[in-house]
């Protein structure tokens, strides 16, 4: 099986594409893994290999792979205007349309579109808009912004210094100034060391305790997934959000809920925050609102910040945008993807697989090594151990999760292995008969490092 798979990454004599989260090491010895087509829940790569997206490529591919109608409404919009700016008082058609849908979708109050290429960006312009807007407020001070522990916000500067994974500072500190970190709502390993739910909820009272702490009157924001995912899908007990929100009204600081994964359906939700009752004041987007098929991402404002921005008189010019923001194919794109997730029901689809999808994987806790299983919607993980008791995860060196899904990858699924989890986020249209394939051949590859393990 190795050989075989090795087989399907191609060298190219003279190799010129740099691949980001991976080794330049590997790459320039073995080569990527060139995907050629998708159809639905599968790809192939360039040796004709099949295999199950598992991961729905980068938690983005919601309706699936192949999608003639996306594709054609990128042709017709690319004929008829290509590019419009939505810089210095320009739009398009799609931009309007596509803004005043998702505002539709989003919780009441969230009312305004600022366009992005991609979830990056749209978190750099968190950033100034957090800044910006309590200085409209005359708060000058108020600039830094609270994200939890192992939180993914994306890989540019200012982005990165909100996540909070290890290896997205390795090598490119010094990080923003004013990112303050708190504990995550990570049951199974509680960084206070307590126990849901005689805790109380305490790690979101952390919050109230750090904003004393560093003042109220320079804490602007708060940053958080509804349910973390590169992070290892932590999913936030009952009554999270709504004492984060309750702290921030009290506090007077901006919630801002990153959707970038977990939007457009991912939890059976038209935003995973809607699983809460809280309403944030920003919600971030990407990946789902055009699956993929073109960049795209944004944020969506509350209408309080956006009257901030227009009382704040002729006079002011928002000085923020990207040059792509609001670009018309990728706005097209997104009016049809949008389209095929209504039509096709695939956020009621998603509510109503969820339980089967959380139950297969489920069946993986036979293994010893699987610690605990976690799954929201249509996101999963296996939290893996050395030891069930103690919850000891695997020495690194081990590459435990890497080898799992390395084994899987073999066998014909696309799964992620992300510190001590193997984590599945499959398209939206993904079937049961699929869904159970998945577990199989998950099984399988457990099962084969665990025999390798025990040597």
């Amino acid at each position: 099986m190795a050989a075989q798979a090795h087989l399907t990454r191609r060298k190219a004599p003279m190799q010129h594409l740099v691949c980001g989260f991976t080794s330049p090491a590997a790459i320039e010895q073995h080569g990527p893994m060139v995907i050629v087509k998708g159809r639905g829940a599968y790809v192939w790569d360039a040796a004709g290999r099949k295999y199950l997206d598992g991961l729905a490529s980068l938690w983005n591919v919601a309706v699936g792979h192949g999608r003639t109608e996306i594709a054609l409404a990128i042709a017709r919009q690319a004929r008829a205007i290509a590019y419009a700016p939505t810089l210095m008082g320009f739009a398009s058609e799609p931009a309007q349309r596509l803004a005043a849908r998702i505002a539709a979708l989003a919780p009441k109050g969230l009312t305004r579109v600022i366009f992005t290429s991609g979830g990056s960006e749209a978190n750099e312009s968190v950033i100034r808009l957090v800044r910006l807007y309590w200085r409209l407020q005359e708060h000058p001070h108020k600039i830094k912004i609270v994200a939890l522990n192992r939180g993914y916000h994306g890989s540019s500067t200012g982005a990165a210094s909100l996540t909070g994974l290890p290896q997205f500072h390795k090598y490119y500190e010094p990080l923003l100034a004013g990112v303050v970190r708190m504990a995550r709502p990570f049951c199974y390993r509680c960084e206070l060391g307590l126990t849901y739910p005689g805790c109380g909820l305490a790690c979101a009272d952390e919050l109230e305790r750090l904003i004393e702490r560093e003042g109220g009157e320079t804490v602007g924001a708060f940053i958080a997934e509804p349910v973390q995912g590169v992070g290892g899908v932590i999913v936030p007990p009952p009554g999270y959000f709504e004492r984060i929100r309750a702290i921030c009204d009290r506090h007077e600081v901006l919630m801002v809920a990153d959707e970038v994964i977990t939007g457009f359906g991912r939890l059976g939700r038209r935003f995973g925050i809607e699983r809460w009752k809280a309403v944030p004041d920003m919600i971030v987007f990407a990946k789902g609102v055009t699956s993929g098929y073109i960049p795209l991402g944004g944020v969506i404002l509350h209408e309080r910040i956006y009257r901030a921005l227009v009382d704040a008189g002729e006079d002011f010019a928002l000085y923020h945008g990207f040059t792509y923001s609001g670009h018309p194919v990728a706005c097209a794109a997104g009016l049809v993807n949008l389209d095929i997730i209504q039509r096709e029901g695939l956020i009621g689809r998603t509510r109503k697989l969820a339980p089967y999808f959380k139950r297969r994987l489920k069946t993986l806790a036979r293994h010893a090594m699987v610690g605990e299983i976690r799954a929201a919607g249509l996101m999963g993980a296996l939290e893996l151990v050395a030891d069930r008791r103690t919850k000891e995860p695997f020495a690194a060196t081990l590459n435990v999760p890497v080898r799992i899904r390395k084994a899987a990858l073999e066998r014909g699924v696309i799964v992620r292995a992300s510190a001590e989890t193997i984590v599945v986020c499959p398209p939206l249209i993904i079937t049961q008969a699929q869904i159970d394939y998945l577990v199989s051949v998950l099984d399988e590859a457990i099962g084969t490092v665990a025999g390798e393990l025990s040597r």
